[in-house]
């Protein structure tokens, strides 16, 4: 069986986007820029993270139009396990006794045994 590698998660910028939705909840599209500075691009890929189900769109009107986007509930697990692997990519899981925990609890309750 051969199997196909090829995800929507590597389209660019998809991890990204689903991880700052995630970290915000919802945002509008221009808080996109964070991200990348063209705005065409990201919001195409946004747009496509629609058109899978793993978020959402709406237009809610102000003193101009904006875009709204906010996670699905199954957006909202990969997205949460997007943020776990950052943690872990970026050192801020611990790992030595076998199971992910974060750094700060480990040493508080080392703290608390002295």
């Amino acid at each position: 069986m051969m199997t196909d590698y090829q995800s929507p998660l590597s389209n660019r910028y998809a991890v990204d986007i689903l991880s700052l939705v995630y970290e915000s909840e919802k945002i509008m599209a221009t808080d996109m820029l964070r991200i990348a500075k063209n705005y065409k691009t990201v919001i195409k890929t946004a747009d496509q993270l629609v058109d899978l189900g793993l978020m959402t769109m709406h237009l809610e009107a102000g003193r101009r139009l904006m875009k709204i986007y906010e996670l699905t509930p199954k957006g909202k697990a990969i997205a949460k396990r997007m943020v776990e692997c950052r943690e872990i990519f970026y050192g801020r899981l611990d790992f030595e006794d076998g199971s992910a925990s974060e750094k700060s609890e480990k040493k508080s309750k080392k703290r608390s045994k002295s």
